[in-house]
């Protein structure tokens, strides 16, 4: 598994939050599909299947995963942006709804990156 350090970030607005992102070169960020505002260039968008995560259960592990994300009424696919230019590159997110972003911590476990939340 790669090393992950702390993403650098700005929330920008008061009712209507969005998120910027700067990605370092070869840099990465998965999203939900359709959360983007807007993008530098050199900034390539990929969708995957699912949450991004290993794969090892198989077909019906993948089955599984995909039921678990329609019930708790997640899109199927996520969109992971990443950073190919030479230099830092940024990307906005923001929420389909009226809603603040908090920013939290990740334990531990999460490989101590940090994982922005949005809020009612």
């Amino acid at each position: 598994m790669n090393s992950m350090h702390e993403i650098d970030y700005k929330i920008h607005g008061d009712d209507m939050q969005f998120v910027e992102v700067v990605l370092d070169p070869q840099e990465a960020v998965l999203a939900e599909a359709g959360g983007m505002m807007y993008m530098d260039e050199h900034i390539a968008m990929e969708t995957i299947f699912g949450d991004g995560s290993p794969q090892n259960s198989g077909f019906m592990g993948a089955l599984l995963g995909a039921g678990k994300r329609l019930l708790t009424g997640e899109s199927l696919f996520m969109t992971v942006f990443q950073n190919q230019g030479a230099g830092k590159r940024k990307v906005a997110f923001g929420a389909p709804w009226r809603s603040r972003w908090i920013a939290s911590a990740v334990a531990k476990a999460m490989a101590d990156k940090s994982s922005l939340r949005s809020s009612q």
